[in-house]
């Protein structure tokens, strides 16, 4: 922009040299190369309003793709929480089956998601040791061997219905 500016006050310039030019009647050898300044400079000026048109299109384009994304990218996030809070609800409703006090209902949670023991007794405030004699109540009451049998409880429908 800044450089089409220029390109116009070059212009403005030109013209009036060459109007006060003629108009003292100089002669044609001195007029030729403000001539020719004169139309390097609107050629200029065209070529850099092109590009600002051309520019201008590409951040529409940009624009029009952007605002398309953050819709979809709602309408994602709509549907994955709507998603998540029914996985949730099933969680917790697996969770009661098991009889895990609320305690051990976290812990598993935790388990779910990845963390380590240690993370998880930082988390809840507890020894390392708490949480492993948790972790071994909740295996038990869900007649699982571990972690991995947790998650994989939880995961391996979701996953194997994609």
């Amino acid at each position: 922009m800044i450089t089409f500016i220029i390109f116009v006050i070059l212009i403005s310039f030109f013209s009036y040299d060459l109007y006060t030019d003629v108009a003292d009647q100089l002669p044609l050898k001195h007029l030729w190369h403000e001539i020719i300044l004169f139309f390097t400079a609107i050629v200029g000026a065209v070529w850099q309003f092109r590009l600002l048109f051309k520019k201008d299109k590409e951040i529409k384009v940009i624009q029009t793709e952007l605002l398309a994304t953050k819709e979809s990218y709602k309408e994602w996030l709509y549907k994955s929480k709507k998603s998540a809070n029914e996985i949730r609800r099933m969680i917790d409703q697996q969770f009661s089956d098991w009889h895990l006090s609320a305690s051990e209902k976290d812990v598993a949670l935790l388990l779910i998601k990845g963390l380590t023991m240690k993370e998880i007794a930082e988390l809840r405030n507890t020894h390392e040791k708490t949480v492993r004699q948790q972790a071994t109540t909740i295996y038990r009451k869900a007649n699982l061997s571990g972690r991995q049998e947790l998650a994989a409880f939880f995961l391996e429908d979701i996953l194997s219905t994609t």
